[in-house]
């Protein structure tokens, strides 16, 4: 009697498995980077950071993420995924031991200290981030990816949510250092799970002949010119969404308790409230979109939401509450949809490039955000004495969110059009443009 013949492809739990190692690595890969910012009061009193230096802190993150996005490719193309998943991840989780504990070793240059352990962070999460993204793309096009990529950022924005909420452990706010160190032992559950996920790629590769998916393409020069309209409208609105987003929430504790003179586990509280409904939303956005279509329409309501909250805390004595639900609702909203929108505007060979091209933008954004934030917040003098100062900075992040909508209605009507790449539809009715 003949063997049974081997499956040619992995069962679809396998491919659930991939997903949920994957995002666990995410999980502490999203605590080590937000768990900086609940700190940033004690870094003002410890070491005197300046608002320009807490924004540095971002943008050395910022930096290394572009540099290691330009050489991209290089070392994934010779290593294979699962090789570099773990090299990246050892370079992260080193990243958040540095950060604890060079301020430490060199007090006297302590920003000098933190912002190198931020640029090693920045080598290693970015590019495990593009990789989990690709990964997900490729494993689940055609089959449910934007409820697949919300699941994945639902765990991962799990460890932001709790980043923001370990001030609420007081035993560990006596001093700065404690809860880095904390972040650190999630760095290490971040390598952990970024070997079981490299684990199941090696397998797959082995016991079905897959090809290694998920390759991280390194940044191709020649696509600025070849691809479509509609990408570059969706970069853009990337850009403006996660460079008012995430510099936002850098001084978020900072605005909050100089501004509105909470607490600083208030702040934490009300800042949690973003990944929290981000977690929630996300996989019911990721099905309407899958069951419904109306990608573009969703992401320009999303990017319309982001606009009046920095007015309204800024302007208004309307309950913080509210103001947080709306960034949180636009959290959920737009990456639900954004990220798996590149799938349909970029055929599969493209995706890594495109997906890496895309966060090459965005980190440009981000960094000259968050440097400019800062400077501008102490060009003011914005300080608890003197809260006025902080009215610019909430124009800078008001300003760029709308230029994120403007962005989303220029895909939105592009995708009305005849020429439209199936963004408004259930289903993709034809491959992705070349």
């Amino acid at each position: 009697m003949p063997p049974a013949a081997r499956p040619t492809q992995p069962a679809p739990s396998y491919r659930w498995l991939v997903l949920l190692s994957c995002s666990a690595a995410m999980f502490g890969n999203y605590y080590v980077f937000d768990a900086l910012y609940p700190v940033t009061p004690l870094l003002e009193k410890t070491f005197g950071f300046t608002g320009e230096q807490v924004g540095l802190l971002d943008t050395s993150y910022n930096v290394a993420a572009l540099l290691t996005l330009i050489a991209g490719g290089i070392l994934v193309d010779r290593l294979g995924t699962a090789r570099s998943a773990l090299l990246f991840g050892a370079i992260g989780a080193l990243g958040s031991l540095l950060i604890a504990v060079l301020p430490a070793i060199l007090p006297g240059h302590a920003a000098a200290g933190m912002m190198a352990g931020r640029f090693v962070l920045g080598v290693g999460s970015e590019s495990f981030i593009v990789a989990a993204t690709t990964v997900v793309g490729r494993w689940f096009k055609g089959r449910e990816i934007s409820f697949a990529l919300a699941i994945q950022l639902l765990i991962a924005r799990l460890g932001s949510y709790a980043a923001d909420w370990s001030p609420n452990v007081t035993s560990l706010f006596g001093s700065w250092q404690p809860p880095l160190l904390l972040a650190a032992a999630l760095g290490g559950v971040w390598l952990l799970f970024a070997g079981v996920y490299a684990g199941l790629e090696t397998n797959a590769a082995r016991r079905y002949g897959m090809a290694r998916a998920g390759a991280t393409d390194k940044l191709v020069l020649s696509d600025l010119v070849r691809f479509d309209r509609a990408y570059w409208w969706v970069v853009g609105l990337c850009v403006a969404f996660y460079a008012t987003i995430f510099p936002f929430r850098t001084f978020a504790n900072l605005f909050l308790t100089d501004f509105h003179g909470v607490t600083n586990e208030i702040a934490g509280r009300l800042k949690s409230v973003l990944p929290l409904l981000s977690m929630i939303g996300m996989p019911v956005f990721g099905l309407i979109a899958d069951r419904f279509g109306k990608r573009a329409l969703l992401m320009a309501v999303g990017s319309a939401l982001l606009v009046p909250p920095f007015l309204l805390m800024a302007y208004t004595r309307l309950p913080l509450e509210l103001s947080m639900a709306f960034l949180g609702v636009a959290f959920a909203l737009v990456p639900a949809v954004l990220w798996p929108a590149v799938t349909y505007l970029v055929p599969d060979a493209r995706l890594g490039s495109a997906y890496a091209l895309m966060t090459f933008c965005q980190q440009v954004g981000w960094a000259a955000m968050s440097w400019g934030m800062g400077k501008v917040k102490d060009v003011a003098g914005a300080s608890a004495s003197h809260p006025a100062g902080w009215l610019p900075v909430m124009w800078m992040l008001a300003v760029l969110a709308s230029a994120g909508f403007v962005f989303s209605f220029l895909l939105w009507r592009s995708e009305r059009g005849g020429r439209g790449h199936g963004l408004e539809r259930a289903k993709a009715g034809a491959a992705a443009a070349a």
